[in-house]
């Protein structure tokens, strides 16, 4: 998708990102009985729910939606992030850190959810009383032991902001998960790799940095090693000078010298705030080398220049000295010599920027064979090809110009054929979610992994996420849902990355995925009987019966005790403290009503902000889930009762950030009113409507997110100039979109806002009718008011002119206007704003970017997040320092403080949510 300069996603190209599509039980009795919401969904209910499902599921927003939005987020008003500023970013969190802990004895505790149950009602595959999935956050990287027994299998998991995890028994009932990467710069993980030298599987590497190319596909800070088997890790400081604030997205090591290390650099972001904050690093990627076991390192190639990196890089099995690497749109390459590079694969849609092509490769017969599969987001569909004999084969004979006649394409458009089994098998995000692996010595089993064809659930296929072939890749079959009976089988989550199998049985597959990681229990089913009910025409269900021929007999969820949700937000019922809401990335929307750890999933899909009505009954809440798709609830979080309120919103002709902000407001007295930021604020005072009229026709599970009848909500202000990003007010800093929004809950009038581009405003009578609704833009009115992403804001609930004003990106591209935590004033009768920097003094804040603020209103206490963690400025101090022990170094996407509990939550990006109890 090609962007504009502001880098904002199009409102019809915006409704909601991959649902998350598994099964587990849970069956809490329904508060209310309603005609569309039935006590047990029905046949009529399922159809209708899948199919709302299918329409909004299956985009994560694309690498130029996402990725680069946040990247323009944290680079402005630059184009670039230069280097040096993200590795200073670091050494500032450390130094605040070094000089001690704000809160003796504050200590932060994980509040989960480490056990986050899914409700059947919203999987596409049904559930019932036998469904048992339970989700966790995103799985990038997988590694298993060489040996793997019942009594004994260990299993590595790298999750994309959850650190590194540990079971030695992965094939037990109960895996026991170990988080071992407290020592780790991040818990960032893009890869894991066993050294094939080490044959006791102790020696292992961890790539940290995720290089999937996504909107919060979070930079690293380089490599480690563990010769304990991850027990304890070493970072190898050569990597920092090329890895550091990029990702790591492959590892690879000669099997004949333990001295000889490849990694492949690819880019990432940094900086995931609530409202898409972000960067990403710019310096060039590529391919590197050690041959004295990671104490130097030379680039060897620079991916033809690629724009996003080196992907995958493996050695030939036949002579590890050849070396295979693909990069973002640049397709497959080989090195015979360690140094010059020819492309022997061109990618399928040559240009495209979303262009990945993934290989493994085995032996065949005595000689090199590759597997590929490639694609973009849209036509040529992806496919896989398989190329024998690579080894001795030039490179003008693979490739020549932009085909591939060298390549034997394995798929076909045509149902009726064996090769439809891998058409488009990442569909519209190969970019994302893309992987092929043949397990070792088994040269004609390959797993090919992808994105769901949500089209096709229970139709002419069970959605082909994870196929698999036996026969060389002509024919595969479909691993996504076990053989148990449809609507209670257990299913893999739809976004799938990583795949390992047990080396003792190459059909045992672990699936990492969005929703973590599933086991096979390595035997098969028939259930190609099944498609003789579903009603297909003659060519799907040849289709069907040659998918459904052997399926997975069981799949298990093993994400039990894996707390790697990765947050965007968390926040508190202002009636009832004790219950949270909080959206995740891929994972839903979830609500903890004062259980500990016990999280339940509200609905599915990526949740960006969420919330609750101020009107203390905790029965009214709000979601979002990408762009500006939002929905309500009027019956406490009833899963089934979500209705569409977006429609005025995404019908128009305006756009939003990734994930846009949107508040409900605090104050009892309109308590039935939200806010909303695209370009203009839109405003609800009806919790977009009324409850009877939007559960008649506007249910989430049947209704277009942008169907305009569907939601009351009207854009507020001056009529024809209530674009706050537009030249109406003022020529300077235009464009962006709304990145914050904050009311007052001390008075029912002020509101503060921001734009991504810097621009600050306030409205003394944001509940006035709208159209005389008046903003006043204060930024222009502060010479020191950087012209950056404004990350978050805080206001006095005492005063509605005084907030507390946080922003992401770096000094070094506002040099005249530095800061990242601001106290902000506004006198309404003088006219004059003033911006009071809070970085300085005795113990400085450094060129760290923010992603968010709070402060505590009982002790004046301010509180900072950052891609590392919390730091506290204390009230009557200037130095920032450690906000308390206990916290994983991780990102921190949002904080809420609860000051009549003593409470602050933090929404990490990666390691679910924590809590600690305030001094």
């Amino acid at each position: 998708m090609t962007k504009s300069k502001s880098l904002l996603i199009p409102a019809a190209l915006v409704i909601s990102c991959a649902a998350l599509l598994v099964s587990v039980a849970r069956g809490p009795a329904p508060l209310v009985k309603l005609d569309k919401f039935n006590d047990d969904p029905d046949a009529s209910y399922e159809k209708e729910r899948d199919s709302r499902i299918a329409a909004v599921g299956g985009n994560e927003g694309g690498p130029l939606a996402a990725e680069e939005e946040r990247y323009a987020n944290r680079a402005y008003p630059g184009t670039d992030v230069p280097f040096e500023a993200t590795i200073a970013a670091r050494t500032a969190f450390d130094a605040a850190a070094a000089r001690g802990v704000g809160n003796a004895a504050g200590v932060w505790s994980l509040y989960g959810p480490s056990t986050a149950a899914v409700p059947s009602t919203l999987s596409v595959y049904g559930g019932g009383p036998s469904a048992r999935y339970v989700t966790s956050g995103r799985i990038t990287a997988l590694a298993i032991a060489p040996t793997c027994t019942t009594s004994s299998c260990r299993v590595w998991v790298g999750a994309a902001g959850g650190g590194i995890w540990i079971t030695d028994k992965a094939l037990s009932g109960s895996q026991n998960w170990r988080y071992v990467s407290e020592e780790l710069g991040t818990n960032a993980i893009g890869s894991l790799q066993l050294d094939p030298t080490d044959p006791s599987g102790n020696t292992i590497y961890a790539g940290t940095g995720e290089a999937n190319a996504s909107g919060d596909s979070e930079a690293g800070v380089g490599l480690y090693k563990s010769t304990d088997g991850g027990e304890s890790w070493n970072l190898l400081p050569a990597t920092t000078a090329f890895a550091n604030a990029r990702a790591i997205g492959s590892i690879a090591i000669d099997p004949t010298n333990a001295n000889i290390i490849y990694v492949a650099t690819a880019r990432a972001v940094r900086g995931v705030s609530s409202v898409t904050g972000g960067a990403v690093s710019r310096p060039v990627f590529g391919l590197y080398k050690s041959i004295d076991g990671g104490a130097s390192w030379q680039p060897i190639w620079d991916g033809n220049a690629s724009l996003r990196g080196v992907r995958r890089i493996k050695l030939d099995p036949v002579n590890p000295n050849t070396i295979y690497a693909s990069a973002f749109q640049q397709g497959l390459w080989r090195s015979t010599n360690g140094g010059a590079f020819e492309r022997i694969f061109y990618p399928t849609a040559p240009g495209a920027n979303t262009s990945r092509t993934e290989f493994d490769v085995t032996i065949k017969a005595g000689a090199t064979r590759i597997y590929i599969g490639d694609g973009a987001s849209g036509a040529p569909a992806s496919s896989v090809f398989r190329a024998d004999n690579v080894n001795n084969t030039l490179a003008s004979s693979l490739t020549f110009g932009t085909t591939n006649p060298g390549w034997t394409s394995l798929t076909s458009s045509d149902p009726t054929q064996p090769g439809y089994g891998s058409f488009n098998y990442c569909g519209a995000q190969c970019w994302y979610d893309n992987y092929i692996t043949t397990p070792k010595g088994y040269p004609d089993i390959v797993y090919l992994g992808g994105s769901h064809q949500y089209g096709e659930t229970y139709g002419r296929s069970n959605g082909r996420g994870v196929v698999l072939s036996t026969d060389g890749g002509i024919t595969f079959t479909d691993m996504t849902v076990e053989g148990a009976t449809p609507n209670s089988a257990i299913n893999l989550h739809p976004d799938h990355h990583a795949l390992v199998t047990n080396p003792n049985n190459p059909y045992m597959f672990f699936s990492g995925s969005d929703g973590g990681i599933v086991r096979s229990n390595g035997r098969f089913r028939d259930t190609s009987a099944q498609c003789d009910a579903r009603g297909l025409s003659a060519a799907s269900l040849v289709a069907c019966k040659r998918l459904l021929a052997r399926v997975p007999e069981r799949l298990d969820s093993l994400n039990q005790g894996l707390s790697t949700m990765q947050f965007q937000s968390v926040l508190v019922d202002p009636g009832n403290p004790n219950n949270l809401i909080g959206g995740t990335q891929d994972n839903g929307t979830w609500t903890n009503r004062g259980s500990s750890q016990n999280w339940d999933e509200a609905i599915y899909g990526d949740g960006g902000q969420s919330g609750f009505s101020s009107d203390g009954t905790g029965e009214r809440l709000f979601n979002t889930f990408t762009g500006q798709a939002n929905d309500a609830n009027f019956r406490r979080g009833d899963p089934r009762a979500w209705v569409v309120i977006s429609g005025p919103i995404l019908s128009s002709p305006e756009g939003a950030a990734f994930y846009p902000p949107i508040t409900a407001d605090p104050n009892p007295q309109r308590a039935g009113t939200i806010f909303q930021g695209s370009f203009s604020i839109w405003r609800t005072q009806n919790w977009g409507g009324d409850q009877a009229d939007l559960e008649a026709r506007c249910p989430e599970f049947t209704t277009s997110a942008a169907d305009p009848t569907c939601g009351d909500f009207v854009r507020i202000g001056p009529a024809g100039n209530t674009d706050l990003r537009g030249v109406g007010y003022g020529s300077t800093r235009v464009g962006g979109a709304m990145a914050a929004i904050e009311r007052s809950s001390g008075d029912t009038g002020s509101l503060w806002a921001a734009t991504s581009v810097g621009r600050v405003f306030i409205s003394k009578n944001a509940d006035a009718a709208a159209a005389s609704v008046v903003f006043t833009r204060l930024d222009s009115l502060a010479a020191n008011s950087p012209g950056r992403f404004v990350s978050g804001i805080y206001v006095d609930p005492a005063d509605g002119n005084h907030a507390w004003i946080s922003y992401s990106g770096y000094n070094t591209t506002t040099p005249a206007q530095p800061g990242h935590v601001f106290e902000a004033r506004y006198n309404p009768a003088t006219g004059i704003a003033t911006w009071t920097n809070l970085d300085g003094g005795t113990g400085p804040l450094g060129d760290l970017p923010v992603t968010d603020v709070v402060r505590d209103d009982v002790t004046s206490d301010l509180y900072a997040a950052t891609d590392f963690g919390v730091l506290v400025q204390k009230s009557g101090t200037s130095a920032w320092v450690s906000s308390g022990v206990g916290l994983p170094n991780v990102e921190v996407a949002g904080l809420t403080i609860v000051p009549s509990e003593r409470l602050i939550y933090a929404a990490t990006h990666g390691r679910s949510a924590w809590r600690m109890s305030l001094p």
